[in-house]
């Protein structure tokens, strides 16, 4: 059998085939190259628990997912349970290696994806870091990145966002997200994956108006999005924003928005599981 090439190919590989050779293959990239490897094994570990435990996980599913990875790699069992519980909880990881953490990751990664066969299917997808999608406004003043499935990657405020007036910072920010969901919905529509969103802007979304709404910690900004999750208004509660730097308020916008994101998925599940 050929050796699988180290890389994001060979996660993909794992994935599938739960391959131990494509589980320590990373280990032949070079330096700089197996820091992105890394970055992208943490980040298909975060998609990986989400995707199984949801994102208000309970107590039962973490622990079950720990105990049926422990069980099937009993070598391994205390490190995966300290990547799983440093996610979830923010316990501490310390103490483990590089490599340690690696190996817990990919294990409980090929757990999740034995567990859900759509998980397993969307395997290339998942790694691929092409999926992602980068908007910014015609003033350039703010770029966000959004993933596949429509949440929020990364938000960035360039320089010049300063000098401008909330009500036009808040604008700039809902044309990035705009420009960036144009991209994303074209590309999940040729993968037929977070496809069941309305083209944002075609008027397809049948005079929908719920929203949900969250603000940052300490209330200096309030995000609205829609049941897809998309930013649809930004408010700034008051005109003072730069006092600790860009990037402060741009983590405070993140905050918000995700917290209104998650709160959006929460309230679709229990819709679903309503209709039951």
């Amino acid at each position: 059998m050929t050796a699988p090439v180290p890389g994001p190919g060979a996660l993909v590989s794992y994935i599938r085939t739960g391959s131990r050779e494509a589980r320590i293959a990373y280990r032949e990239l070079p330096e700089k190259e197996r820091l992105a490897y890394h970055a992208t094994v943490e980040r298909v570990f975060e998609t990986a628990i989400a995707h199984h435990c949801g994102l208000y996980p309970s107590r039962e599913e973490v622990y079950d997912l720990i105990k049926r990875t422990g069980e099937r790699h009993p070598q391994y069992a205390g490190g995966t349970r300290r990547v799983i519980l440093a996610l979830v909880d923010g316990a501490s990881s310390g103490g483990m290696s590089v490599r340690q953490v690696l190996t817990a990751q990919h294990l409980v990664i090929r757990e999740v994806a034995k567990l859900h066969p759509d998980f397993l299917e969307a395997a290339e997808t998942i790694v691929e870091p092409g999926l992602e999608f980068t908007g910014t406004d015609r003033q350039h003043a703010v770029s966000v990145t959004l993933r596949l499935d429509g949440g929020l990657h990364a938000l960035e405020l360039h320089r010049g966002a300063e000098r401008m007036g909330v009500k036009t910072l808040a604008t700039c920010l809902v044309r990035a997200w705009v420009e960036a969901e144009k991209q994303r919905w074209i590309r999940a529509k040729e993968l037929g994956r977070h496809d069941d969103f309305p083209e944002i802007g075609s008027g397809k979304g049948g005079g929908d108006a719920h929203r949900h709404e969250a603000y940052s910690t300490g209330g200096l900004c309030r995000a609205t999005v829609d049941r897809y999750g998309r930013l649809r208004a930004f408010t700034f509660m008051r005109t003072a924003l730069f006092d600790d730097g860009r990037l402060a308020l741009a983590a405070k916008i993140r905050e918000a928005v995700t917290k209104a994101q998650a709160g959006a998925a929460a309230e679709a599940k229990a819709e679903l599981e309503a209709s039951r």
